[in-house]
């Protein structure tokens, strides 16, 4: 109300109440929008449109201890709507923001109670690339205790002018997290109930029962084999498993939040939540529930600002079973055959008490896959998680312009794990574990970690200059003692304890300093000491700096459709220290050896190193230049944002090779050693056209394309690393695909004696028709399974991409979010179990070997068999680009459809809002990979494009509603 205190705030949609007295002049303003003012008569109902006057860049960003207008950035901040992030059904913030933002990429789970992983601007480390995340001023990560609906602004720090106020731990980037508040006004109640389905979008097309046995049986006399009984006289027509209907299911999302906010007095300010949600995964035995309770306050006493921000959650996880050597469960739900039943009378054994099926006896093969029905209920464990974090604050007025604040933060969390494993097998050959014996395990950790900051912040304007700084100490403490219990049938209970403690300190600064709103410049200063490291290393110092010019403030611009432009660069260093635990610079030590030596030939005890020390282990540091450019068109209807950026990670922790006779017994000490540098370019593309009476829309773009290289490895000796199939090696990117080179199946004995090496040599005199012909990379005329491999494709993107569509008409919106991925290679693991055809595993629907009759397959020539067969050996490799797939693929990652009903039949149930919307996620994929998805996590750094059987993202419908009273 305007020339009053009395005010109120609209819910997402823009509905508000307000009581006003008949002549009383309405203010309704919103950041980016032309304030409008409505005097009250006679109508208690209003309907105001604002039209954009391009203040949007006057919106306050948190940069980390200090907040700057949009405007007056200098470094590379991404900002998230909440609002859009908040539509997807999400374990974490990280999973929400997906696609949001340039330069951050998220690889999603569907892994009820899993956590994204997620990286900004690429893959900085070997080691860990997870961001910092601070959560109203408290250092946290990206755990599923926090409730995304709490969230009031997300700020991402890209570059090392946003992110080295945080020095050390922000290499990987910084996600900035604030939570909602309460504000002067009347108390305002809302909420929202949501409830869906949700399950795996996609399942592979196996045989069925009579499928699997022709095709095995035709395997079997391929390789000159006795048809095994299970497959003729003792074949049941009746039993037919589909696997993966026992061990997936149709899941439930269920949620509901309850907020509270407003003030006392228009003096104590306060935000009140709780929140319920329950993920019962598709997978069986498989769910997560979150119950949460916030309160953040604040009051204004004089001089002083008191304010506390504290979450209590309790989570329960009930995980996927996995335990046993091999076991893989969204690989072996595809590869059991479904001639063996989820439980039969056969089964039961000593070992096998229920029954499972655990494969068919035959004289050649054992069936090696798990029974994954069977192991969900054997192997129980739930893990359950209670939480307080949260931070309160002091801030003072101690002149015009100049604050203290003292700021406690506070996490204590208690983890306490539960499990039992009952008797039995579940796979065949594999006796049942813990001597068939009921097992029991616990393990109980407590997390305490403490922060004490001090802070100085000033800022003035005097005339055409405006500085503003911010000074202080920052001290975090890091406690977690771990004990772990287990019982195995009536032996006595074994424990395992085990501690780790962190201290790091940390003095910071930074001075932001603008001249007639044209020229701008920012430096940031932190030092920081860890006793993660040894004394000769525990302190680190990371500059930056960073300038920018808005060019359209200068008198000579006059190009009236650009309505901004600013020009920006920046320069700095930022740390990382993930890789490290404590007194990991101190040598391993084994006290348990033993040796008979001595005169009396006597066991004596003993001590031998299992890993050296590393004495001089430091910070892993990343150097960054980013020149990035924004602007503003057509009246700010059109705004974009570009960056160009160079990160050179030093220091990169490796485990480098060393000699038996330093007397290592264990893994090689990691070394300081490596080198890494990424490149790329980011866009945010927005558009706003002008709204009309009833229909308005609007758009965003983005876009990122990153290559990262690596530069060194710290060792002359040492030219590249490998794992598995993926090569990492000076020069190219991290775990590139490096594999034997398929070119089609030989049809003939002609195409195999023709087949010859420059020098005249046959390259695969062992090959029959129907085998893979491979190509001599280094045309030495031998066939070599290592020197002849390639770099077939990279597991990273060439480029991706986000765009947010908007659209209301009258009371109806429609909000879709599409995301795409483009020109990164998998490894389909999966595929490679069931396509091999040499094994006792299920097949994929339609498959069929080579035969002279049936040249067209895309499958060689394939038999079960003991004798040896070098064409059916090679035909099987798994190091081959058969099994590389494109990654390529486009998303429908959300869709909402709303309708806001009308006030004045709200009024008469006592609601002033309410909004029901029905929402689809991942409802569309568009891909050519043949899994089950192929927005992948990764095994490793070094794999980061093996599919190994992971949880896939899963398609959720759901419908829910909004109200305010």
């Amino acid at each position: 109300i305007k020339g009053t205190t009395v005010g109120t705030t609209t819910d997402a949609n823009g509905n508000f109440t307000i009581s006003a007295p008949a002549g009383a002049t309405l203010t309704f303003s919103y950041i980016g929008f032309t304030p409008q003012e409505v005097v009250v008569g006679e109508s208690n109902s209003f309907n105001i449109t604002m039209g954009g006057n391009g203040t949007a860049l006057n919106e306050v960003v948190v940069i980390g201890y200090q907040t700057v207008r949009k405007r007056d950035l200098t470094g590379a901040v991404g900002v998230v709507n909440p609002a859009a992030a908040n539509r997807n059904v999400a374990n974490t913030v990280a999973e929400a923001i997906q696609g949001l933002t340039p330069g951050v990429t998220v690889r999603n789970t569907g892994t009820p109670g899993g956590a994204a992983k997620i990286d900004i601007r690429g893959a900085g480390t070997f080691a860990s690339n997870n961001p910092l995340y601070i959560i109203d001023g408290m250092y946290s990560d990206a755990t599923p205790d926090f409730n995304p609906q709490d969230i009031e602004s997300i700020q991402i720090l890209k570059d090392a002018s946003a992110a080295a106020i945080y020095g050390s731990r922000a290499a990987n980037g910084v996600i900035i997290i604030t939570t909602k508040r309460g504000r002067r006004g009347p108390v305002q109640i809302a909420g929202s109930i949501k409830a869906g389905v949700q399950n795996v979008h996609k399942r592979y097309d196996m045989m069925n029962a009579s499928e699997y046995r022709d095709l095995a049986t035709r395997l079997y006399q391929a390789g000159g084999m006795a048809v095994p009984t299970s497959l003729t006289s003792e074949f049941d027509p009746n039993i037919n498993t589909d696997w993966q209907s026992e061990f997936l299911r149709t899941g439930g999302v269920g949620e509901f939040n309850l907020g509270v906010s407003g003030s006392i007095a228009n003096k104590v300010n306060f935000y009140i939540s709780g929140n319920h949600f329950h993920n019962e995964g598709p997978v069986i035995g498989n769910s997560f529930i979150r119950n949460g309770l916030r309160i953040n306050s604040d009051v204004r006493i004089g001089r002083f600002t008191i304010g506390e921000n504290v979450l209590f959650s309790l989570t329960h996880e009930d995980p996927i079973a996995s335990a046993g050597v091999g076991v893989n469960p969204f690989v072996d739900m595809i590869s059991m055959p479904p001639v063996v039943p989820l439980r039969g009378d056969r089964f039961v054994s000593v070992n096998n008490p229920g029954g499972w099926g655990i494969g068919l006896n035959n004289a050649y093969l054992s069936t090696l896959t798990a029974n994954v029905p069977a192991l969900q209920r054997l192997d129980q464990f739930d893990q359950y998680n209670s939480k307080i974090r949260g931070n309160a604050y002091v801030d003072v007025r101690l002149l015009e312009g100049l604050t203290y604040r003292f700021n406690f933060g506070l996490e204590k969390t208690i983890d306490r794990g539960t499990g039992t494993r009952y008797p039995g097998t579940v796979r065949q050959g594999t006796p049942s574990p813990n001597n068939n014996e009921t097992a029991r395990f616990e393990n109980t950790g407590r997390l305490t970690s403490k922060l004490y900051e001090n802070t100085l912040n000033f800022e003035r304007a005097f005339g055409a200059h405006r500085i503003s700084a911010v000074a202080g100490v920052s001290n975090q403490t890091y406690e977690y003692p771990l004990l772990r219990f287990s019982t195995i049938g009536s032996n006595p209970t074994t424990a395992d304890p085990y501690i780790e403690r962190s201290n790091l300190i940390g003095l910071l600064g930074r001075v932001n300093y603008n001249f007639q709103d044209k020229y701008l410049a920012s430096f940031t200063f932190r030092r920081d000491g860890s006793s993660l490291f040894s004394k000769n290393n525990r302190w680190g110092n990371f500059p930056s700096g960073s300038v920018a010019w808005r060019i359209a403030r200068e008198s000579f611009w006059k190009i009236a459709f650009v309505s901004d432009l600013k020009l920006r660069a920046s320069y700095g260093s930022l740390g990382n220290s993930e890789f490290l635990r404590a007194w990991q610079y101190y040598a391993q030590i084994n006290p348990f050896p033993r040796a008979i030596f001595g005169p009396q030939q006597a066991e004596q005890l003993g001590g031998i190193v299992t890993r050296l020390a590393n004495g001089n282990l430091r910070w892993e540091r990343k150097n960054t230049t980013n020149i990035g450019l924004d602007a503003a068109f057509l009246n700010n209807r059109i705004t974009l944002s570009a960056d160009y950026f160079i990160a050179e990670t030093k220091d990169v922790l490796v485990d480098l090779p060393i000699s038996w006779t330093t007397g290592n017994a264990g893994s090689a000490p990691p070394v300081n050693a490596a080198s890494l540098r990424n490149k790329g370019f980011e866009l945010a593309l927005g558009y706003r056209p002008k709204a009309g009476k009833d229909f308005r829309w609007d758009a965003t773009l983005n876009f990122t394309t990153i290559r990262n290289k690596v530069i060194a490895f710290g060792d002359a000796s040492t030219k590249y690393t490998q794992l598995g199939d993926a090569r990492t090696e000076l020069g190219r990117s991290i775990g590139e695909w490096y594999v034997l080179k398929t070119d089609g199946i030989f049809q003939n004995q002609t195409e195999i004696d023709n087949y010859k090496s420059k020098n005249g040599q046959q390259i695969q005199p062992w090959a029959k028709p129907g085998d893979i012909r491979y190509v001599d990379v280094d045309e030495n005329g031998v066939l070599d399974i290592d020197k002849d491999r390639y770099y077939a494709g990279s597991p990273w993107a060439d480029f991706e991409t986000g765009l947010l569509l908007n659209f209301s008409y009258k009371a109806w919106s429609l909000n879709m979010q599409w995301y795409s991925v483009v020109g990164n290679e998998l490894y389909n693991r999966p595929r490679y179990t069931v396509d091999r055809m040499d094994q006792n595993t299920n097949f994929r629907k339609g498959a069929t070997f080579w035969t002279p009759q049936n040249p067209n397959s895309e499958w060689p020539r394939a038999a079960i068999r003991t004798a040896a067969d070098k064409g059916l050996d090679f035909n099987v490799l798994p190091q081959s680009d058969r099994w590389l797939e494109s990654g390529t693929y486009v998303r429908l990652r959300n869709i909402e459809l709303a309708y806001t009903l009308s006030k004045n039949a709200l009024r008469k149930i006592g609601f002033n809002s309410t909004r029901i919307f029905l929402t689809g996620q991942n409802l569309l994929t568009f891909t050519k990979y043949t899994g089950l998805d192929p927005d992948i996590a990764g095994v490793n750094i070094f794999e980061r494009g093996l599919d190994n059987g992971q949880y896939p993202a899963l398609r959720i419908i759901s419908a829910g509603i909004n109200f305010g009273f």
